[in-house]
C-alpha cells in the first residue's frame, strides 16, 4: 500500500513532465496495460488496457495505481447484477457517478474525474452505495455537500432542485468556476447573492476559496440553512 501511494505521489507531482513509469505489461485488477494512449486534457498519462473479459479501455495512470480503476466496468456490472440494482434509480445514479469520475471517454469526465473528484473505495461496490444512501424520492438527485469533496457517505445526500441550487457548485461556464463569485478589477474575489432582485455583496478577498465561503455565508443569511 505504501509503495502504491509513493508511486501515485510521483505521478501527481510529475504528470507528463516527470519521469514516465512504463506500465506496459503490468496487471491492475482485471486489466493488463498494453500500450500508451497519449495524454488527457488534464495532462495525465493515459494507458490502453485489455480487461479479462476481452474488452479494451483507456485508464488514467494514477487511477490504475491506486486501484480506483481495476476493470473495464464489467466488475461493477457483475456486482450490480448479483445485488439486483438493475433498473433502480440508485443504480443509474451510481453508474453515472462511477463513469464520470473514472471513465476518461465519458463526456462529463473533465468536470469530475478530470478535476480530481473521486468516489470512496467503499462505494465502488454498488451494494455499499445503496446501503448507505437508499433510494431517491421525487426529483432528488445525488448531491455533494462540499462540491470540492469526494463522493462518500459523509459528503453526499439525496437533494431536490432547491437544495442543490443553494449549494456552492463548480460551474463550467463560470469565469471563476464558482457560482456567485466573481473576480473584480483589483484581482481579488467577491461573492454576491440576489434576493428578490436585490443584490447583496461580500467584501473582497485575496483568494477564491475565501470568496466561496463568503458566498456560503450569504446563502445562510438570506436563504437560510439548506
Amino acid at each position: 500500500m505504501k509503495a502504491a501511494y509513493l508511486l501515485f505521489s510521483r505521478l501527481l507531482k510529475g504528470g507528463v513532465m516527470g519521469k514516465l513509469v512504463n506500465q506496459i505489461g503490468q496487471r491492475f485488477g482485471k486489466l493488463v496495460v498494453v500500450s500508451r494512449a497519449g495524454v488527457g486534457k488534464n495532462k495525465k498519462v493515459l494507458w490502453k488496457c485489455v480487461c479479462d473479459c476481452g474488452k479494451e479501455t483507456i485508464a488514467v495512470s494514477g487511477s490504475l495505481v491506486t486501484g480506483n480503476t481495476s476493470s473495464c466496468g464489467c466488475f461493477f456490472k457483475e456486482r450490480v447484477t448479483k445485488h439486483g440494482g438493475t433498473g433502480k434509480a440508485s443504480y443509474n445514479t451510481w453508474r453515472a457517478m462511477m463513469r464520470r469520475c473514472y471513465n476518461v471517454l465519458d463526456k462529463d469526465y473533465k468536470r469530475w474525474g478530470g478535476r480530481g473528484i473521486i468516489v470512496s473505495l467503499e462505494w465502488h461496490d454498488y451494494a455499499c452505495f445503496v446501503a448507505d444512501m437508499g433510494e431517491p424520492e421525487g426529483d432528488e438527485t445525488l448531491d455533494r455537500k462540499d462540491p470540492y469533496g469526494p463522493y462518500s457517505k459523509e459528503n453526499c445526500r439525496w437533494a431536490g432542485v432547491t437544495t442543490q441550487n443553494r449549494n456552492v457548485r463548480i460551474r463550467e461556464n463560470s469565469k471563476t468556476g464558482i457560482i456567485g463569485v466573481s473576480k473584480v478589477a483589483s484581482g481579488k474575489y467577491m461573492a454576491k447573492i440576489t434576493v428578490k432582485t436585490k443584490n447583496f455583496y461580500s467584501k473582497c478577498f485575496a483568494t477564491l476559496e475565501e470568496a466561496a465561503l463568503a458566498r456560503k455565508e450569504l446563502e445562510q443569511i438570506h436563504w437560510g440553512a439548506a
